[in-house]
């Protein structure tokens, strides 16, 4: 993949409260890979919206919690082409379950489970 497409622009990131609350709120669908939780479902928006969450609850340092999301936006960044075959907009919230840290590559791998398992549970609605 050329590195324009493999960025992550401002478009891209979901940041709206009012998308956050209709994601939240009800209607949406989740997969997991365990330590990563996707929460997910179609927008009214063109292309795929992403956020990533880590808990205090489980990381009280804000250090640790930054690289966790550091390493799910890069996991993410690299994979995101698995499902830009999809047809309308999707708002895609991922959740870190765990209290403890993994390696860059364990989260790879566990991110595009997830992409793959997403993409898969959309593909079956149409």
């Amino acid at each position: 993949m050329d590195s324009l497409g493999a960025t992550l622009s401002k478009e891209e990131r979901l940041c709206s409260r009012k998308a956050l609350e209709a994601l939240f709120g009800g209607g949406h669908r989740s997969v997991s890979a365990y330590p990563v939780r996707a929460v997910f479902m179609r927008s009214g928006q063109d292309g795929v919206r992403v956020m990533f969450s880590v808990s205090k609850r489980y990381f009280k340092r804000a250090v640790k919690r930054n690289r966790i999301k550091r390493q799910m936006r890069e996991a993410y960044r690299l994979q995101k082409g698995l499902l830009q075959p999809l047809d309308g907009g999707l708002d895609i919230a991922f959740l870190w379950t765990s209290a403890e840290m993994l390696p860059t590559d364990v989260v790879f791998q566990k991110m595009q489970s997830l992409l793959l398992r997403i993409h898969e549970s959309l593909a079956m609605d149409t």
